[in-house]
């Protein structure tokens, strides 16, 4: 039984309606309904998830309500003798088993990009030879088992590092990815991997989506040096639906194939073929093609300076309607007012076509975001700088090409300005949120979520890099995990009246 399953059992044996637990936890009704539906997950150690747990041991007031809920939670029925505090401790512990393990492991892939400093240099790999890695037969070589596959991997890439001239590899496995993360295989995996990648080679991945959340993250959590590269183009298969057989298939066109077909849970003994066979790797590039044309882009990265593209899709996303939450340690762009901008772009050096083509696009921004905020709330949570640190002038301020732009820091009264902008906001429109977070919260990372829309993570800091996802479950999780960080926050730094007076105060206390 789901979440999803669970919560709304609980409902129904208690008689509570969305509009009812809405109230008691002061969330909006949507979001309960969307809780019931499936539609939004949440996280296992969710204060949301303690909240609910403790509203429901409050309501079952009378014996057989009790009992009802010892009933489904599979508890002997003797514990419904147990006191308030007791029972929302096993409806906590029950509602968590199926929720999602997400946010932490979210938690950790921000953590490690946002501390990333770019991948070990790795010299181009040294072919092995023939005698230590081949199987039997010569034009079919079979592998057997999970180190059988490593070692056919292995073998993959030599044949790939063995080629004068960088190609494209098409990879995919809806196995366990165990196997690929061992500690005893990644010395031997690694440096041959970013060996081939250093040549100019390039990825197609197909993850596969239905994995277990956590296990999908661990996988991109894997894969992110590489994708820091900008090597590689991951995309997932919306249709994909689990089988009994599992398929491996690694493909370097025109040069060789690693490919496996096993029964779930049979990988110690599958059969993992090897071929350089040029009819056999033609077939499997084939299929593989015809499998891609099903799949669709996970994420775009974008990498080095001024990358084609970003500036449209940052549009895009603004344009999007939905409701957005966005984390920082800096001021957004979107907030800031054009003639602050315009005074900025004077000041990094931008003029003539370059500066109105960014002005413009400011202005398309700004109108975007006006238009959804008539309909749709817009939280940022911001990690604010200590009041020296900007009177020193050593707070950096966010530029539309954040990838191309030299470090540029606001005076004081830059600073101040787009503060009294941001109170504009809080004070004309209630959909608009700030959340002043002082502890914490990324260094490097930018990290917007708009619901039922996509994510945007930019890593601000060498090597620069941007990640934008749309697939409707990591939009989800994303989106979930920031609820998280929200109500992890203190009261004072969620009351739209402190937070007023504070940015008020802050605003006083710099010069013009």
């Amino acid at each position: 039984m789901l979440f999803n399953d669970r919560i709304s059992l609980l409902m129904a044996v208690l008689r509570v309606s969305n509009s009812g637990l809405a109230r008691a936890l002061s969330v909006d009704a949507s979001l309960v309904s969307r809780w019931r539906t499936g539609a939004r997950t949440l996280a296992k150690k969710s204060a949301h998830i303690k909240a609910i747990a403790a509203y429901f041991a409050g309501q079952a007031k009378i014996d057989y309500q009790k009992a009802a809920l010892c009933e489904i939670m599979g508890l002997p029925p003797e514990k419904k003798n147990v006191d308030a505090p007791a029972l929302a401790d096993f409806l906590y512990a029950w509602l968590s088993e199926e929720a999602a393990a997400g946010a932490e492991v979210i938690g950790t892939f921000l953590g490690r990009l946002d501390t990333f400093r770019g991948a070990k240099a790795c010299s181009p790999p040294v072919a092995a030879g023939k005698e230590a890695l081949a199987g039997m037969p010569l034009t079919a070589e079979v592998f057997y088992g999970v180190k059988g596959k490593q070692t056919g991997v292995i073998r993959f890439l030599t044949a790939v590092a063995a080629q004068e001239k960088p190609g494209t590899l098409l990879l995919y496995s809806d196995e366990s990815i165990e196997w690929m993360t061992d500690r005893s295989f990644l010395p031997h995996f690694v440096p041959i991997l970013t060996g081939v990648i250093a040549r100019g080679t390039r990825i197609k991945i197909v993850h596969v989506i239905s994995r277990d959340l956590s296990e999908m993250l661990a996988a991109i959590d894997f894969w992110l040096p590489l994708y820091m590269t900008g090597a590689i183009e991951p995309y997932y298969c919306p249709r994909y639906r689990e089988h009994f057989f599992r398929r491996t298939m690694f493909i370097a066109p025109g040069v060789a194939a690693l490919t496996a077909t096993t029964l779930a849970g049979q990988e110690q003994s599958a059969a993992n073929v090897f071929s350089a066979g040029p009819d056999t790797v033609a077939s499997l590039t084939r299929e593989f093609n015809e499998f891609l044309k099903i799949c669709r882009p996970l994420m775009r990265i974008f990498t080095g300076d001024n990358p084609p593209g970003l500036a449209e899709l940052v549009a895009e996303f603004v344009e999007q309607p939905g409701d957005c939450i966005c984390w920082s340690n800096t001021l957004s762009t979107v907030t800031m007012p054009e003639e602050l901008l315009d005074r900025l772009l004077s000041r990094a050096g931008a003029a003539g076509e370059t500066k109105e083509k960014m002005l413009s696009a400011q202005r398309a921004r700004a109108k975007a975001f006006a238009a959804n905020l008539k309909h749709h709330k817009h939280t940022k949570i911001v990690s604010l700088p200590p009041p020296d640190e900007i009177a020193a002038g050593r707070v950096p301020a966010a530029l539309p090409d954040f990838l191309g732009s030299a470090p540029l820091c606001y005076t004081p009264a830059e600073y101040k300005s787009h503060l009294a902008n941001i109170l504009r906001l809080l004070k004309g429109c209630p959909n608009f949120n700030f959340f002043a977070a002082h502890r914490g919260g990324p260094q490097n990372i930018r990290l917007a979520a708009k619901d039922e829309v996509g994510i945007i993570v930019a890593k601000a800091d060498p090597p620069l890099a941007v990640f934008a996802i749309n697939q409707p479950d990591m939009t989800n999780a994303f989106y979930c995990y920031l609820e998280e960080v929200i109500s992890r926050l203190p009261q004072s730094e969620r009351d739209r009246r402190q937070v007023t007076k504070n940015l008020s105060e802050l605003a006083g206390r710099l010069t013009d």
